[in-house]
């Protein structure tokens, strides 16, 4: 049996995939329930056997889509396999016993329906007991689940090989090292390795597990065991050389050495900070040394942009001195994993510029709009055996077991939903509510691939659009999950125009200027139902995204001392989390809460008070380069192109303003 070599260099695709303008161009308690059916039927693609007989399977497919049916229902067979799609990961070989693979093992937590009912009711506008957060030891004291902290201790225990490497603050998790041949007999399942076209690296992973009977009431499921992430190139096919020209600077005329010489070739679609001021209605930015300044320093916020990304600190000087933003605060790197690995460099953004679009993008205008803020970056290293998992484990210990969370957290970064093992749905949603519970906004871009998700931009068997047939419209996580913000993005305002979807296929006077590159995501969620205050807005029964939409296209931001200017969902979420902690400034100078997880509030003032509608425009194309898929259209009130429409910052201040909190 051949050894297994746990991948280095792995990367998930980011929401926004930095898709830089070419200038050139333009000139509950229980786990999730389903909403859709599972088909009961083999389908030709089905990862199966070569001849797609089922006979030939050891575990068929129409059973392991039965089987995570019954699971997603709440059975109890503590029973997982491996998301439908393998992400372009095919099985090599049968895994060595021998070699090492870590496992996290996520707890139950106790009290989840008393946590569930306490979070809606916390989040509540209508409720007496509305923003009255809870803090991180009374979230603690209520979920912390000793009894299966025990019984998970004295299975491992049993077997000498295992070593426990750590246990989450709150008892969220526990990880532990073992040889394969050990996992195998205790989750009764076998460890392959699998490897990936685009990459010269293989991961260690099963196809299925089943966890002890006596570990059903104790633990939710198990992480790297069959997680399998999608990886697709940074940059839409088509383009991606080009883009790569752009930035070595092998095409210098299109990385421009000021504000102004790239608004000469771009024009006014090209968006600032002091233009996203002007056109959400939000006040200037509070002079240094005055009270408001005070106030918003007391203010905490956080970007996670994507996995392995870096961020340039000269590359910030110059942006915020090109707009007068003050330069008084400082990003604090939140490392993940602890692996010590810098993710600021000068030098790397310099060299290699493409590390740096997405990370630069989110950083820059997060701060921008609150730039008095306390600002951190959080990220994963790239050097993880698993970034998905690395991103759930290190969202629990930097936010949910950290002494302080921040009071926004904005995140680029996701997948599409269906490719998301049930484990780490529900270990998300859990962690996000209690979260929510102690007032932490979380906000995030809800992708750039239009309604059929960046699996638009993968062609299997010469196909395209294969996925949509087989897997349907793809809502992208975790702008999915129950208790985040979805953001998507729209075109238009910049011009002075009225707002339309931001769409690759988008026409009119609203699309103007440089060629838009992506596709506002949204759609309908497969796992959570949909919640209570999307009632009356949202017609289909799963969760829609997104909730809400701002400027998606054409920010200029800084890159390697170059200006350039970028499209994506994540340039809009971090802006919508900057405008959160604006606000939330005030509410803390007035001695009252924060604004916390807001979706609530925004879908009880959508009658003018808040909201602006966009009822043009579709989301039907993917990114450019890919094709159109089918998605949905725009209309009047939420759809799943723009959500509940833009928002006008005074009008949202105004509304938290006059809850009685």
């Amino acid at each position: 049996m051949a050894p297994c070599r746990v991948a280095a260099d792995i990367t998930l695709m980011m929401t926004v995939a930095a898709l830089l303008v070419l200038l050139a161009s333009s000139s509950s308690s229980s786990p999730p329930a389903p909403v859709s059916d599972i088909p009961e039927t083999l389908e030709v693609d089905d990862e199966c056997s070569a001849s797609g007989q089922s006979a030939t399977c050891s575990f068929n497919a129409i059973q392991l889509r039965g089987v995570r049916k019954q699971s997603l229902q709440g059975s109890t067979t503590g029973f997982e396999a491996a998301p439908d799609h393998k992400a372009g990961w095919s099985q090599a070989s049968r895994c060595s016993g021998d070699e090492t693979h870590e496992l996290v093992f996520i707890m139950q937590p106790r009290n989840l329906e008393k946590l569930e009912a306490l979070a809606f009711d916390l989040t509540d506008p209508s409720s007496p007991n509305y923003r009255k957060w809870l803090s991180k030891q009374e979230v603690r004291d209520l979920t912390w689940n000793e009894d299966s902290l025990l019984a998970l201790r004295e299975i491992l225990h049993s077997h000498p090989e295992v070593k426990v490497s750590y246990e989450a603050w709150g008892g969220e998790f526990m990880r532990a090292h073992a040889p394969v041949g050990t996992w195998e007999q205790l989750l009764s399942t076998k460890f392959h390795v699998w490897e990936h076209p685009d990459i010269n690296d293989s991961i260690i992973r099963a196809s299925e597990y089943t966890l002890p009977g006596a570990l059903h009431p104790h633990v939710v499921g198990v992480l790297n065991a069959i997680d399998f992430e999608d990886l697709l190139p940074k940059h839409t096919p088509g383009v991606e050389k080009e883009i790569q020209e752009v930035l070595d600077g092998l095409r210098p005329e299109f990385g421009h050495s000021s504000f102004d010489a790239l608004k000469e070739v771009a024009g006014e679609a090209v968006v600032s900070p002091v233009k996203l001021r002007k056109i959400y209605n939000m006040p200037p930015i509070h002079s240094r040394g005055g009270s408001l300044a005070k106030q918003e320093g007391n203010v905490t916020q956080v970007v996670f942009a994507t996995l392995s990304q870096h961020w340039s600190p000269s590359d910030r000087t110059v942006f915020e001195a090109a707009f007068g933003i003050p330069q008084d605060q400082y990003v604090r790197q939140l490392e993940g994993q602890s692996t010590g690995d810098s993710m600021s460099g000068d030098k790397v953004c310099s060299v290699s510029p493409q590390k740096c679009a997405e990370a630069n993008l989110d950083v820059q205008y997060m701060m921008a709009m609150a730039p008095w803020a306390k600002t951190g970056y959080w990220y994963v290293p790239q050097a993880t055996s698993s970034g998905m998992t690395g991103f759930l484990i290190d969202f629990v210990d930097r936010f949910v077991g950290a002494k302080d969370a921040p009071d926004v957290i904005s995140v680029s970064y996701g997948m599409p939903e269906r490719f998301v093992s049930k484990t780490a749905l529900l270990m998300f949603d859990v962690q996000s509510m209690k979260l929510a519970a102690q007032g932490v906004s979380i906000v995030a871009a809800s992708g750039d691939d239009g309604a059929a998700s960046f699996l638009a931009r993968r062609r299997i068997h010469g196909k395209e659009c294969w996925s949509v047939p087989k897997y349907g419209l793809q809502a992208t996580w975790p702008a999915s999950s129950r208790w985040v913000t979805g953001v998507g993005a729209t075109v238009g305002a910049a011009l002075g125009k009225p707002d339309i979807v931001c769409s690759v296929n988008a026409t009119g006077p609203s699309a103007k200027g440089p060629q838009i590159l992506i596709t506002s995501g949204g759609g309908y969620s497969q796992d959570w139902r949909r919640p209570s205050w999307q009632d009356g807005h949202v017609e289909n029964r799963g969760r829609g995204i997104p909730d809400l939409a701002l400027l998606g296209h054409s920010y200029g931001i800084v890159i390697g001392g170059r200006w350039l200017a970028v499209d994506g969902t994540s340039a809009a979420a971090p802006t919508f989390g900057g405008m959160l902690s604006s606000i939330n400034a005030e509410l803390k100078a007035a001695g009252r809460p924060t604004v916390g997880f807001v979706n609530p509030l925004l879908y009880r003032n959508t009658s003018g008070s808040i909201f602006t509608d966009v009822t043009e425009g579709d989301n039907r194309c993917a990114a450019a380069g890919a094709p159109c898929c089918g998605g949905y259209d725009a209309g009047p009130g939420w759809d799943a192109t723009t959500g509940l429409g833009v928002p006008d910052f005074a009008k949202l201040r105004a509304a938290i303003f006059a809850t009685n909190t």
